[in-house]
């Protein structure tokens, strides 16, 4: 009887999250590039702070997003040209250091 395969989780989780972050990380960036257009619509300052706490949120969620394709990025030194595409795709569709900055500034200046 064949001994079954060992498969190393951390590996898996790695080629999962360079497959799925890119997209998941983009669409968050969207949404929020959506609720961040919203605050010019509100005029009362409770609102306005409630709604200001709430990009706050959806900066950190998209900060966390980021720091696990870096660790997945970092951990993947020996993948296949699958891995390195998906890298270099996740950089090319998401200039999230340039937004997180700019949202970051925006919301200082508010």
């Amino acid at each position: 009887m064949r001994e079954p395969e060992k498969t190393d989780p951390v590996a898996t989780l790695r080629e999962d999250l360079l497959r799925d972050l890119p997209g998941d990380i983009k669409r968050v960036r969207n949404a929020y590039r959506r609720a961040a257009q919203q605050a010019a619509l509100l005029r009362d300052a409770k609102d306005f702070t409630a709604h200001q706490t709430a990009c706050k949120a959806g900066l950190g969620h998209l900060e966390c997003l980021i720091k696990l394709l870096r660790w997945a990025s970092d951990g993947d030194k020996g993948a296949d040209s699958r891995a390195e595409n998906a890298k270099a795709q996740a950089v090319e569709d998401v200039d999230v250091e340039k937004l997180i900055k700019e949202a970051r500034g925006a919301l200082q200046s508010v």
